[in-house]
């Protein structure tokens, strides 16, 4: 099976002391709550981003006013336009942040109010076959893909999870992010390595993989096809 990758393979770079990073990190927000789960608000913010990058029609003034010196966006501004963007489109979360159903609609005013030709979809009850087919095509189309790792179920506080992968010069080696749950992630890429399909995700700033076999396992034994989704953005860029 090919690779595929969204046209800019460095996703969003963000300055952040001398460290670059991999799409923004929710832990640089200051209100607690959204430091804690507002890691929507930013795959949010990010894609918005990533979308006026590559398509000029979709700039907005917002994020034309995001400094980005060599090419790279500073730290502050980017968080100022997050702050932005969650009081203008977002107004508010629950408690433990933001649903798939929630950012369908937050995504979608923002498309209407900027005249952006594209619909978003929060997809749920995908078999493993049609979530990676819908996920390649969108990447095909150079469109990130928000995906969710929902909560365990029945038992929200349970403690099963995903693991998360840094890769070392093609080797898979564990990161300290284990068992991953309530959380989205922006998928910038498919890649197949060792015969073992992997996501590569924008999650807290950097780049990580996630075995796909491993989170589909997740869905069937811990989660559900119905938390733990992907937005599906339709529409010609």
């Amino acid at each position: 099976m090919e690779d595929n990758h969204l046209l800019n393979k460095d996703y969003i770079k963000i300055k952040n002391m001398n460290i670059v990073s991999y799409g923004g990190n929710q832990t640089w927000l200051e209100r607690k709550h959204l430091s804690n789960y507002g890691c929507g608000i930013v795959a949010m913010a990010d894609l918005s981003i990533y979308l006026a990058e590559q398509n000029p029609n979709m700039m907005t003034d917002a994020i034309r006013k995001i400094s980005k010196p060599k090419g790279c966006y500073n730290k502050n501004d980017y968080l100022a336009y997050v702050e932005l963007f969650y009081k203008r489109y977002v107004h508010f979360t629950m408690p433990t942040g933001i649903t798939g159903l929630g950012i369908q609609n937050v995504m979608n005013v923002y498309f209407m109010l900027h005249d952006i030709g594209l619909k978003a979809t929060w997809k749920v009850f995908l078999s493993s076959t049609e979530m990676m087919k819908e996920i390649r095509h969108l990447i095909r189309k150079n469109k990130p893909v928000i995906l969710s790792i929902g909560p365990n179920s029945p038992n929200v506080w349970g403690k099963e999870g995903v693991k998360f992968y840094l890769n070392k010069d093609g080797k898979m080696v564990q990161s300290v992010k284990n068992n991953v749950k309530s959380h989205y992630v922006v998928v910038t890429g498919v890649e197949t390595i060792g015969r073992v399909e992997y996501l590569v995700v924008s999650s807290w700033g950097k780049k990580y993989y996630i075995n796909y076999k491993e989170y589909r396992e997740y869905i069937k034994k811990h989660g559900s096809s119905l938390t733990s989704s992907i937005l599906y953005i339709k529409g010609l860029i």
